[in-house]
């Protein structure tokens, strides 16, 4: 279903999934407001570039939730966000 936007900081890399017995590679999106990461970040696994314009980009791939795997696409948007002095 569709979710509240999230800002945060997006890294992709090839990480060995255990489930699946190879690597895969995979986005997470770490929270940008936090020193240190307590919660575990969203994440998508075998992650596949989809389609790209100059405002955005999406994302293909699968999450695993208490072992369930659920087919999702992520929209990533580049949000200025503003700084307050």
């Amino acid at each position: 279903m569709n979710q509240e936007p999230r800002i945060g900081d997006l890294r992709i890399e090839e990480c060995l999934d255990e489930d699946l017995h190879r690597y895969v590679r995979t986005a997470c999106l770490f929270d940008t407001d936090s020193v240190i990461y307590s919660a575990a970040p969203p994440k998508l696994l075998d992650v596949r570039l989809m389609a790209m314009s100059p405002q955005a980009f999406t994302l293909t791939g699968f999450e695993r939730v208490a072992g369930v795997e659920y087919a999702q696409s992520w929209l990533v948007a580049n949000c200025a966000r503003s700084q307050s002095s």
